[in-house]
């Protein structure tokens, strides 16, 4: 016979979520257990076992579910009728917003990965490429030229995400720039450097009027 779920199963789950993304992100993965999850929670390893088969199984439904957000509200702005730096803008707030927020879940998404089943491993990996994806095609509007080049399409825009996503090991949301400042920062300096590259941008060496390099400059004036 089916079990009937009680009507707060949902709340009761999404509690044990949070708790254990905070337990979890301080402790590492490897570390924390299920008894620490259920103390943390107030509650008994049993019960949690109601809600997930594993310690393994709740690692993919905190990292799933932060995922599978993230990736819904970017879909949602990427297809809006606006100019696309506008949407570029709504873009990296959405992602900041949501990182800054559920910060542990983020830390989690970033270090725990490794210890999934190949499966849910990859599932999660396909829902990351695909935002990387929408990302690559929203550059591409600001910046056709440069992003005509395919071999740069995703280099450029794994260095914005890796910009926002290692910004959250050192960033707390109730710090002197609050995160709707922060967004507005990292969209500025990351478009209006990319709207004015050139498709050879950065192959060009930069010369001191010297004539020596920027690393000897740099060691003589510590030796003077």
């Amino acid at each position: 016979m089916t079990r009937v779920r009680a009507h707060d199963y949902e709340h009761k789950r999404n509690v044990i979520l949070g708790k254990a993304a905070a337990l979890i992100a301080r402790k590492g993965f490897d570390v924390a257990t299920m008894m620490d999850v259920a103390q943390a929670c107030g509650t008994s390893k049993s019960h949690l076992y109601h809600y997930f088969p594993s310690k393994e199984g709740l690692l993919y439904a905190i990292v799933h579910d932060h995922i599978t957000r993230q990736a819904a509200d970017l879909i949602r702005i990427v297809h809006l009728p606006l100019p696309a730096e506008d949407r570029f803008a709504q873009f990296v707030d959405s992602f900041v917003q949501g990182a800054s927020k559920s910060r542990d879940q983020h830390i989690m998404l970033m270090n725990d990965l490794k210890f999934l089943p190949r499966g849910q491993r990859d599932h999660v990996r396909k829902l990351e490429i695909e935002m990387t994806s929408l990302l690559e095609g929203l550059l591409r509007e600001i910046n056709p030229g440069l992003m005509a080049q395919e071999r740069v399409e995703t280099p450029y825009a794994l260095l914005l995400y890796g910009m926002m996503i290692w910004t959250f090991t050192w960033y707390r949301r109730n710090g002197p720039i609050a995160p709707a400042e922060l967004a507005r920062r990292i969209s500025g300096l990351f478009v209006n450097g990319f709207r004015n590259l050139g498709p050879d941008a950065g192959l060009d060496p930069v010369s001191s009027p010297t004539g020596s390099s920027p690393a000897s400059t740099a060691r003589a004036r510590r030796s003077s």
